[in-house]
């Protein structure tokens, strides 16, 4: 067991010594624990004699070690000891420096600190799967604003579009959570020399990441930002309106920044919900990535692992867990920048599934001669029961029955579908007037509340009984009694005689 003296011997010169002082006197015979000499042992060794009773308070410390011969450190001696023990701890870990490691940052000084930035340049044939970049450069904005069903993007000019995709400390938003990487790209038009194909030389995108070093250093990546935002005309982002740009704010107000500018914000998480939803069960980027660019990301960052990786770089400096997130983020960007291409002109690149989507969009939109287009397409090219209902229902809002009818009878022996069966319920009691094959599709189920379907019936049965009366009639009563309101007679719109339906029934 280690012994009182040596734990004293291992605290360092006292004080007092450091000041000058004459060195402790050795210790007493009584301390010793070597062999006995002359005899005598170390327990027969004489008492000590007893301290002085009373001294001075500056001559006890003296009294005490010539008493003793070991000084009684004071309760201040201990602390000081103690404080000293406590910070011979392991020196901190050197903050990483991401401008001379792994990562591919360089730091740039700003009056609000440094700024950690990567700055790259796509080609203009770079591609994303079988997407190109440069189709972004071409898209239609009128389009993409009834995709996403906002017209304040029509007038915007794509080439100045500012995508944005941020990783983030956390997913639940609010004050606690930073946004510690971010990554933008835009359209740079580059040289004006033309180069093989006509194109400007240089065309592309710039790829720019504004890197988080530390918490705490957020002002010049948010000054930074807001330069960007500042010479945009639109925002691309995926679930941005709900996550990243509310974020983004939150940090400005925390960083006592003026916020950011206004600008109509295209949101691609919803314009592919709107398009793939018949086609995709899962419409996450990388879904998207997969299943509609027709690229696949091998060695990828999961996304619940990107908190994990950040928190590792921070408390230890490692630069390699952090490049996993830098690619991830940088491939997020350039899948939007595809989508934006691929859906500013659909006709050309969507699926036969997904073009169906895209025309039942244009319907809502109200944009129906363009919708019939697209939907007349997807027909053609296979999109089976979701593009031909798309097209039933574009015929409709545009006033062609018969287009709708032929759409929706080929729909019903194609699929079991109550909704279509209600659809033609309608076409077959206000347009063909064949009242009973409308109640024959009514009673088979129409997806109704029971006590709307239940009126249809009853006003069916009505107009069936009806018709049935005037089919008894001699030929010159019927004939007076109006031949239209015979099932089955010319089709035309347009109330029975003697029948008038109330105002929006159906």
């Amino acid at each position: 067991m280690t012994s009182f003296k040596s734990k004293l011997a291992r605290l360092g010169p006292l004080p007092a010594e450091r000041r000058g002082a004459a060195p402790l006197a050795p210790a007493p015979a009584s301390l010793d624990r070597g062999p006995a000499v002359d005899g005598v042992g170390p327990s027969d060794a004489p008492p000590a004699p007893p301290p002085a009773a009373s001294a001075p308070s500056d001559a006890a410390p003296a009294a005490v070690v010539a008493s003793t011969g070991v000084a009684r450190p004071s309760l201040d001696d201990l602390r000081e000891r103690i404080s000293r023990i406590v910070a011979r701890g392991a020196p901190p870990t050197p903050r990483a420096d991401p401008a001379r490691g792994e990562l591919p940052f360089h730091v740039e000084q700003t009056p609000g600190g440094p700024l950690y930035a990567s700055r790259t340049r796509s080609l203009a044939a770079a591609r994303v799967g079988r997407a190109p970049l440069v189709a972004a450069r071409d898209a239609d904005p009128a389009m993409l604003a009834l995709l996403s069903l906002d017209p304040a993007l029509a007038g915007c000019d794509v080439r100045r579009a500012l995508f944005l995709d941020t990783e983030t400390t956390g997913l639940a938003g609010g004050t606690g959570t930073v946004p510690f990487l971010i990554g933008l790209a835009w359209f740079d038009p580059g040289a004006d020399s033309a180069g093989p194909l006509g194109e400007p030389s240089s065309d592309g995108f710039i790829m720019e990441q504004l890197l988080l070093r530390r918490l705490g250093e957020e002002e010049p990546i948010l000054r930074r930002l807001a330069e960007r935002l500042a010479g945009a005309s639109m925002i691309v982002t995926y679930n941005g309106k709900a996550f990243d740009m509310p974020l983004l704010r939150t940090r400005y107000v925390m960083n006592r920044l003026p916020p950011p500018p206004e600008l109509p914000h295209l949101d691609l998480v919803h314009v592919a919900r709107r398009i793939h939803k018949a086609r995709l069960k899962s419409r996450t980027l990388i879904a998207l990535e997969h299943d509609v660019l027709g690229r696949v990301r091998v060695g990828d960052v999961p996304g619940g692992e990107i908190v994990a990786c950040y928190a590792h770089f921070l408390r230890t400096g490692d630069e390699e867990a952090l490049l996993g997130v830098v690619e991830h983020n940088a491939a997020d960007v350039l899948a939007m920048v595809a989508l934006v291409g691929l859906y500013g002109e659909p006709l050309g690149s969507l699926a036969a599934g997904d073009l169906a989507g895209a025309a039942a969009t244009l319907r809502r939109a109200g944009a129906l001669e363009r919708a019939a287009e697209l939907a007349d397409a997807a027909v053609e090219r296979g999109g089976g029961a979701v593009a031909r209902r798309a097209r039933g229902d574009i015929a409709k809002a545009r006033g062609d029955k018969a287009r709708a009818l032929a759409d929706y009878e080929a729909l019903a022996a194609e699929i079991d579908d109550p909704s279509v069966r209600l659809e033609l319920a309608k076409l077959y009691e206000h347009h063909v007037r064949a009242f009973s094959r409308a109640l024959e599709l009514a009673d088979q189920g129409t997806a109704e509340p029971e006590p709307a379907q239940a009126r249809r019936r009853a006003r069916l049965q009505r107009k069936v009984d009806r018709s049935a009366a005037v089919l008894a009639l001699p030929f010159g009563q019927a004939t007076g009694a109006g031949a239209g309101a015979v099932d089955g007679a010319a089709a035309r719109p347009g109330s029975e005689p003697g029948a008038p339906r109330r105002e929006g029934e159906e």
